[in-house]
């Protein structure tokens, strides 16, 4: 369901070509070998240069507060900020955009779309094994429930 999800708004927001070119994808993808691997070389080299979408939570790192960013961590965890300890390299994408985005709250998860590298880096305040060129933010679907959906 979500893949078809994720696919259905490449198609929408990006284009038919650059929708075809776009893999989507999830966070334990990033980690494919077993816990027991070191983090730093527990990565999906198959995945790099690809162009992928994923979801996740916004850390922004050109500031706090900001309604935009064009430079920013994505983390599977809600609520991952400055004062958490980061989670490891191999769950962290430093995302860059060239025009800012807007920043959903702490508590809303954002679709990344953009070209993905394997890419271990000094990010703010964590260490990541990613980068990824952004090329578009799509917002996370809000289910809203109508007045036909409660129980009577």
């Amino acid at each position: 369901m979500h893949r078809t999800v994720i696919i259905l708004l490449s198609i929408l927001f990006c284009g038919n070509a650059l929708a075809e070119e776009a893999v989507s994808i999830l966070w334990s993808q990033l980690a494919p070998g077993g816990t027991e691997l070191p983090v730093e070389s527990n990565v999906n080299l198959a995945l790099d240069g690809k162009n992928v979408i994923i979801p996740g939570f916004i850390v922004p790192l050109d500031g706090q507060g900001k309604s935009h960013s064009k430079n920013f961590l994505l983390t599977p965890q809600q609520g991952a900020c400055f004062h958490k300890p980061p989670s490891p390299p191999n769950q962290l994408i430093h995302v860059v955009f060239d025009e800012p985005v807007a920043v959903p709250s702490a508590e809303q998860p954002i679709y990344i779309l953009g070209k993905l590298s394997i890419k271990s880096a000094q990010s703010g305040f964590a260490k990541t094994g990613y980068y990824l060129q952004g090329i578009d933010a799509i917002p996370y679907p809000v289910q809203v429930a109508s007045s036909t959906d409660h129980q009577h």
